[in-house]
Protein backbone atom coordinates (compact mmCIF):
# COMPACT_ATOMS: atom_id res chain seq x y z
CA UNK A 1 0.00 0.00 0.00
CA UNK A 2 3.14 2.17 -0.32
CA UNK A 3 1.32 4.03 -3.55
CA UNK A 4 -1.14 5.37 -1.01
CA UNK A 5 -0.47 8.46 0.88
CA UNK A 6 -2.36 10.47 3.68
CA UNK A 7 -1.26 14.38 3.92
CA UNK A 8 -2.61 16.44 6.82
CA UNK A 9 -2.09 19.05 8.73
CA UNK A 10 -3.38 22.79 9.43
CA UNK A 11 -0.63 24.13 6.49
CA UNK A 12 -2.13 23.28 3.80
CA UNK A 13 0.47 25.16 1.53
CA UNK A 14 2.78 23.12 2.88
CA UNK A 15 0.60 20.29 1.72
CA UNK A 16 -0.41 21.71 -2.19
CA UNK A 17 3.55 21.83 -2.54
CA UNK A 18 4.19 18.30 -1.76
CA UNK A 19 1.46 17.12 -3.97
CA UNK A 20 2.92 19.82 -6.47
CA UNK A 21 6.14 17.50 -6.01
CA UNK A 22 4.43 14.51 -6.27
CA UNK A 23 2.61 15.48 -9.78
CA UNK A 24 5.81 16.64 -11.81
CA UNK A 25 7.39 13.59 -11.18
CA UNK A 26 4.82 11.34 -12.23
CA UNK A 27 2.47 13.27 -14.57
CA UNK A 28 3.73 15.03 -17.75
CA UNK A 29 1.72 18.24 -18.14
CA UNK A 30 0.83 17.60 -21.90
CA UNK A 31 -0.89 14.69 -20.12
CA UNK A 32 -2.53 16.31 -16.89
CA UNK A 33 -6.23 16.01 -18.39
CA UNK A 34 -6.06 12.41 -17.97
CA UNK A 35 -3.37 11.05 -15.67
CA UNK A 36 -3.93 13.64 -13.06
CA UNK A 37 -7.17 13.20 -10.96
CA UNK A 38 -8.19 15.81 -8.14
CA UNK A 39 -11.68 15.07 -6.16
CA UNK A 40 -13.07 16.17 -3.62
CA UNK A 41 -13.59 14.10 -0.46
CA UNK A 42 -16.73 16.13 0.92
CA UNK A 43 -18.62 14.48 -1.92
CA UNK A 44 -17.47 11.55 -3.78
CA UNK A 45 -18.09 8.26 -2.73
CA UNK A 46 -15.70 5.22 -2.83
CA UNK A 47 -17.23 3.59 -5.81
CA UNK A 48 -16.02 7.19 -7.79
CA UNK A 49 -12.31 7.26 -6.54
CA UNK A 50 -11.51 3.14 -7.11
CA UNK A 51 -13.27 3.79 -10.88
CA UNK A 52 -10.66 7.25 -10.57
CA UNK A 53 -7.62 4.69 -9.87
CA UNK A 54 -8.46 2.06 -11.41
CA UNK A 55 -8.51 3.92 -14.87
CA UNK A 56 -5.15 2.95 -16.86
CA UNK A 57 -3.01 5.25 -17.33
CA UNK A 58 -2.44 6.75 -20.74
CA UNK A 59 1.31 6.53 -22.39
CA UNK A 60 3.13 6.89 -18.88
CA UNK A 61 3.41 4.04 -16.49
CA UNK A 62 1.59 5.78 -13.65
CA UNK A 63 -1.08 8.46 -12.70
CA UNK A 64 -1.92 10.38 -9.58
CA UNK A 65 -5.45 10.20 -8.17
CA UNK A 66 -5.81 13.04 -5.02
CA UNK A 67 -9.08 13.12 -2.79
CA UNK A 68 -8.57 16.69 -0.90
CA UNK A 69 -10.32 16.70 2.09
CA UNK A 70 -10.76 12.55 3.07
CA UNK A 71 -13.32 12.32 6.18
CA UNK A 72 -12.35 9.00 6.92
CA UNK A 73 -9.67 10.13 9.10
CA UNK A 74 -11.27 13.02 11.19
CA UNK A 75 -12.96 12.61 14.31
CA UNK A 76 -16.14 13.67 15.76
CA UNK A 77 -17.57 14.56 11.89
CA UNK A 78 -15.68 12.57 9.75
CA UNK A 79 -17.01 9.19 11.70
CA UNK A 80 -20.71 10.09 10.19
CA UNK A 81 -20.15 7.80 6.83
CA UNK A 82 -21.70 7.85 3.53
CA UNK A 83 -25.01 6.26 3.37
CA UNK A 84 -24.11 2.64 2.73
CA UNK A 85 -19.85 3.12 2.93
CA UNK A 86 -18.48 1.96 6.39
CA UNK A 87 -15.17 2.07 7.48
CA UNK A 88 -14.48 -1.05 6.52
CA UNK A 89 -15.65 -0.33 2.92
CA UNK A 90 -13.31 2.27 2.90
CA UNK A 91 -10.16 0.52 3.54
CA UNK A 92 -11.13 -3.05 1.32
CA UNK A 93 -11.20 0.02 -1.26
CA UNK A 94 -7.45 0.78 -0.65
CA UNK A 95 -6.32 -3.24 -0.85
CA UNK A 96 -7.66 -2.72 -4.43
CA UNK A 97 -5.56 0.69 -6.14
CA UNK A 98 -3.38 -0.47 -8.54
CA UNK A 99 0.37 -0.61 -8.64
CA UNK A 100 0.15 2.13 -11.79
CA UNK A 101 -1.90 4.41 -9.31
CA UNK A 102 -1.04 6.64 -6.49
CA UNK A 103 -3.63 8.06 -4.11
CA UNK A 104 -2.87 10.85 -1.93
CA UNK A 105 -5.43 11.37 0.63
CA UNK A 106 -5.49 14.91 2.43
CA UNK A 107 -7.48 15.90 5.58
CA UNK A 108 -7.13 18.89 8.09
CA UNK A 109 -7.15 16.74 11.26
CA UNK A 110 -7.04 12.79 11.96
CA UNK A 111 -8.36 10.82 14.40
CA UNK A 112 -4.87 9.06 14.91
CA UNK A 113 -7.04 6.23 17.35
CA UNK A 114 -9.18 5.19 14.04
CA UNK A 115 -8.77 1.98 12.30
CA UNK A 116 -8.55 3.92 8.68
CA UNK A 117 -5.44 5.77 10.42
CA UNK A 118 -3.83 2.95 12.24
CA UNK A 119 -3.57 0.52 8.76
CA UNK A 120 -2.63 3.56 6.53
CA UNK A 121 0.26 4.26 8.76
CA UNK A 122 1.89 1.01 8.76
CA UNK A 123 1.26 -0.13 5.43
CA UNK A 124 1.12 3.38 3.34
CA UNK A 125 2.92 6.60 3.83
CA UNK A 126 1.29 9.22 6.31
CA UNK A 127 3.19 12.89 6.22
CA UNK A 128 1.71 15.42 8.87
CA UNK A 129 2.37 19.30 8.17
CA UNK A 130 1.57 21.38 11.12
CA UNK A 131 2.27 24.63 11.85
CA UNK A 132 5.77 25.64 11.85
CA UNK A 133 7.70 27.08 14.72
CA UNK A 134 8.63 31.03 14.47
CA UNK A 135 12.41 29.83 14.05
CA UNK A 136 11.29 27.33 11.26
CA UNK A 137 8.74 29.35 9.83
CA UNK A 138 11.14 32.22 9.24
CA UNK A 139 13.97 29.85 7.44
CA UNK A 140 11.07 29.00 5.31
CA UNK A 141 10.44 32.58 4.64
CA UNK A 142 14.09 33.17 3.68
CA UNK A 143 13.73 30.20 1.44
CA UNK A 144 10.31 31.13 -0.11
CA UNK A 145 11.29 34.47 -0.66
CA UNK A 146 13.73 33.35 -3.00
CA UNK A 147 11.50 31.63 -5.36
CA UNK A 148 10.16 35.82 -6.54
CA UNK A 149 14.24 36.82 -6.71
CA UNK A 150 14.16 38.81 -3.44
CA UNK A 151 16.73 38.17 -0.47
CA UNK A 152 16.48 38.77 3.30
CA UNK A 153 18.62 38.54 6.43
CA UNK A 154 16.71 36.07 9.48
CA UNK A 155 16.33 39.12 11.46
CA UNK A 156 13.38 40.32 8.46
CA UNK A 157 12.41 37.00 8.67
CA UNK A 158 11.54 36.76 11.92
CA UNK A 159 9.36 40.04 10.98
CA UNK A 160 7.32 38.58 8.36
CA UNK A 161 6.78 34.93 10.18
CA UNK A 162 5.67 36.99 13.27
CA UNK A 163 3.14 39.45 11.36
CA UNK A 164 1.39 36.80 9.13
CA UNK A 165 -0.57 33.62 9.76
CA UNK A 166 -0.94 30.90 8.07
CA UNK A 167 1.40 29.97 5.08
CA UNK A 168 -1.02 30.73 2.62
CA UNK A 169 -1.07 34.22 4.18
CA UNK A 170 2.68 34.49 4.16
CA UNK A 171 3.31 33.38 1.01
CA UNK A 172 0.80 35.99 -0.09
CA UNK A 173 2.42 38.96 1.49
CA UNK A 174 5.70 37.91 -0.14
CA UNK A 175 3.74 38.32 -3.20
CA UNK A 176 2.86 41.65 -2.28
CA UNK A 177 6.58 42.45 -1.22
CA UNK A 178 8.19 41.70 -3.96
CA UNK A 179 5.88 43.47 -6.41
CA UNK A 180 6.05 46.69 -4.34
CA UNK A 181 10.07 46.58 -4.41
CA UNK A 182 9.64 45.65 -8.35
CA UNK A 183 13.87 45.60 -8.73
CA UNK A 184 15.27 46.07 -5.62
CA UNK A 185 16.50 42.79 -4.76
CA UNK A 186 16.78 42.53 -1.29
CA UNK A 187 14.28 43.37 1.78
CA UNK A 188 14.83 45.09 4.89
CA UNK A 189 12.70 45.87 7.75
CA UNK A 190 12.00 49.21 6.66
CA UNK A 191 10.30 48.03 3.56
CA UNK A 192 7.91 46.06 5.53
CA UNK A 193 5.90 48.52 7.54
CA UNK A 194 5.14 50.67 3.89
CA UNK A 195 2.92 47.64 2.82
CA UNK A 196 1.80 45.53 5.80
CA UNK A 197 -0.44 47.73 7.11
CA UNK A 198 -2.31 48.35 3.85
CA UNK A 199 -3.68 45.19 4.24
CA UNK A 200 -7.43 45.13 6.44
CA UNK A 201 -6.43 43.49 9.26
CA UNK A 202 -3.20 45.74 9.41
CA UNK A 203 -5.40 48.75 9.09
CA UNK A 204 -7.49 47.61 12.21
CA UNK A 205 -4.57 47.38 14.13
CA UNK A 206 -3.50 50.89 13.76
CA UNK A 207 -7.05 52.20 14.01
CA UNK A 208 -7.79 50.41 17.61
CA UNK A 209 -4.27 51.82 18.12
CA UNK A 210 -6.24 55.20 18.06
CA UNK A 211 -9.43 54.16 19.43
CA UNK A 212 -7.16 53.45 22.27
CA UNK A 213 -5.36 57.00 22.46
CA UNK A 214 -9.01 58.36 22.54
CA UNK A 215 -8.28 59.87 19.23
CA UNK A 216 -11.54 59.10 16.85
CA UNK A 217 -10.84 61.28 14.22
CA UNK A 218 -7.92 59.62 13.11
CA UNK A 219 -9.72 56.14 13.75
CA UNK A 220 -12.60 57.79 11.51
CA UNK A 221 -9.82 58.40 8.58
CA UNK A 222 -8.54 54.92 8.34
CA UNK A 223 -12.62 53.82 7.98
CA UNK A 224 -13.02 56.20 5.25
CA UNK A 225 -9.64 54.76 3.76
CA UNK A 226 -10.54 51.16 3.51
CA UNK A 227 -13.86 51.78 2.22
CA UNK A 228 -12.47 53.97 -0.94
CA UNK A 229 -10.03 51.00 -1.11
CA UNK A 230 -13.27 49.11 -1.68
CA UNK A 231 -14.02 47.42 1.89
CA UNK A 232 -17.28 47.04 2.26
CA UNK A 233 -18.36 48.62 5.95
CA UNK A 234 -20.10 45.09 7.21
CA UNK A 235 -16.87 43.36 6.85
CA UNK A 236 -14.46 46.33 8.50
CA UNK A 237 -17.38 45.86 11.40
CA UNK A 238 -16.87 42.64 11.24
CA UNK A 239 -12.90 42.62 12.28
CA UNK A 240 -13.48 45.02 14.96
CA UNK A 241 -16.21 43.26 16.56
CA UNK A 242 -13.81 40.38 15.98
CA UNK A 243 -10.78 42.28 17.17
CA UNK A 244 -12.68 43.51 20.43
CA UNK A 245 -13.21 39.98 21.43
CA UNK A 246 -9.92 39.15 21.01
CA UNK A 247 -9.11 42.27 23.41
CA UNK A 248 -11.67 41.16 25.90
CA UNK A 249 -10.21 37.75 25.65
CA UNK A 250 -6.82 38.71 26.51
CA UNK A 251 -7.54 41.09 29.15
CA UNK A 252 -9.95 38.08 31.21
CA UNK A 253 -6.16 36.36 31.43
CA UNK A 254 -4.48 39.18 32.77
CA UNK A 255 -1.66 37.85 35.05
CA UNK A 256 -1.35 34.98 33.22
CA UNK A 257 2.41 34.99 31.08
CA UNK A 258 2.22 35.53 27.59
CA UNK A 259 2.37 31.41 26.51
CA UNK A 260 -0.32 30.23 28.92
CA UNK A 261 -2.03 33.27 27.02
CA UNK A 262 -1.35 32.25 23.52
CA UNK A 263 -2.27 28.52 24.12
CA UNK A 264 -5.62 29.29 25.74
CA UNK A 265 -6.46 32.10 23.14
CA UNK A 266 -5.00 29.99 20.22
CA UNK A 267 -4.15 33.95 18.89
CA UNK A 268 -1.60 34.36 16.52
CA UNK A 269 1.97 35.33 18.23
CA UNK A 270 1.64 38.84 16.39
CA UNK A 271 -1.90 39.03 17.00
CA UNK A 272 -1.55 38.64 20.82
CA UNK A 273 1.43 40.95 21.18
CA UNK A 274 -0.97 44.08 19.70
CA UNK A 275 -3.38 42.88 21.62
CA UNK A 276 -1.85 42.80 24.98
CA UNK A 277 -0.68 46.20 24.46
CA UNK A 278 -4.44 47.71 23.14
CA UNK A 279 -6.04 45.91 25.83
CA UNK A 280 -4.28 48.21 28.72
CA UNK A 281 -6.20 50.90 26.78
CA UNK A 282 -9.82 49.58 27.98
CA UNK A 283 -11.48 48.09 31.24
CA UNK A 284 -13.17 44.92 30.84
CA UNK A 285 -16.82 46.96 30.96
CA UNK A 286 -15.84 48.99 27.94
CA UNK A 287 -14.46 46.39 26.29
CA UNK A 288 -18.29 44.66 26.90
CA UNK A 289 -19.79 47.55 25.61
CA UNK A 290 -17.85 48.39 22.64
CA UNK A 291 -18.79 44.55 21.58
CA UNK A 292 -22.74 45.10 22.42
CA UNK A 293 -22.05 48.32 20.28
CA UNK A 294 -20.94 46.78 17.59
CA UNK A 295 -23.82 43.49 17.32
CA UNK A 296 -26.39 46.47 17.66
CA UNK A 297 -24.83 48.29 14.60
CA UNK A 298 -24.46 44.94 12.69
CA UNK A 299 -28.53 44.81 13.33
CA UNK A 300 -29.21 48.13 12.58
CA UNK A 301 -27.43 47.85 9.37
CA UNK A 302 -29.37 45.06 7.86
CA UNK A 303 -32.35 46.37 9.00
CA UNK A 304 -31.91 49.87 7.54
CA UNK A 305 -32.24 51.68 10.43
CA UNK A 306 -28.93 53.71 9.56
CA UNK A 307 -26.29 53.85 6.92
CA UNK A 308 -23.23 51.62 6.95
CA UNK A 309 -20.18 54.26 6.82
CA UNK A 310 -21.85 56.80 9.37
CA UNK A 311 -22.69 53.87 11.84
CA UNK A 312 -19.04 52.79 11.86
CA UNK A 313 -17.92 56.34 12.06
CA UNK A 314 -20.34 57.00 15.26
CA UNK A 315 -19.10 53.37 16.45
CA UNK A 316 -16.16 54.24 16.61
CA UNK A 317 -16.17 57.83 18.27
CA UNK A 318 -18.33 56.10 20.93
CA UNK A 319 -15.66 53.51 21.52
CA UNK A 320 -13.00 55.81 21.58
CA UNK A 321 -15.19 58.44 24.51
Amino acid sequence: MKNVILLFGEEKLLINDEISKIKQKLVPDYLEAVNFIPLDGKNVHNEEIINACQTVPLITDKKLVVVYDAGFFEGGKGDQEKPGERQDDFLNMLEMIPDYTVLILTALKVDKRKKAYKILESKGIVREFNQLSIKDKAFWVQKRAKLYGKSMDLKTAYLIAEYTGNLYQTDNELKKIAAFLGDKGHIEPDDLSKIFFKSLEGNIFEMMDFIGMKNPSRAIEIINRLINQGEKAIVILYMISKHMMDLLTVKTMEGLSFQDIKSKSGLHPFVLKKALQQSKNFTLNELKSAIRLCQQLDTDIKTGKIQDVLGLELLVTRISL
